[in-house]
């Protein structure tokens, strides 16, 4: 069930980025752009995988599981704001998450007893 849990959460978390890097690269109108963001950022379900984590799997993953959606929410907000794919907060967001992503790919191979990490050394 772990195994499952953690294929979806990250899935969700790569849809929500992938979805809201084409919101910071088009131009939406500002009236639109918090609607279509927001929904965008709830449409994979992270929310609710999130809660099921929170029931099933072990603090470290949880810990990790939540910062890596945080770093999510930010770039949300950031974009409901006007940022752009050009700006250096966008950037540093975009970094942020990326190490997130790494620590909860980690903790979460430690968890089911697969190796550390599948990057070469």
């Amino acid at each position: 069930m772990r195994r499952q849990l953690y294929a979806e959460y990250t899935s969700a978390l790569s849809r929500i980025r992938t979805a809201l890097n084409e919101c910071a690269q088009e131009d939406i109108p500002a009236a639109e752009r918090r609607r279509k963001v927001r929904e965008e950022f709830l449409t994979p379900g992270a929310y609710e995988i999130r809660h099921q984590l929170a029931i099933v799997a072990p603090p470290e993953i949880v810990d990790a599981a939540r910062l890596a959606f945080v770093v999510l929410r930010d770039t949300r907000d950031l974009l409901v704001a006007g940022a752009s794919v050009d700006d250096a907060a966008y950037e540093e967001l975009e970094e942020r998450f990326d190490a997130a992503v790494t620590e909860l790919r980690t903790v979460m191979r430690l968890d089911l007893g697969a190796a550390k990490s599948i990057a070469a050394p």
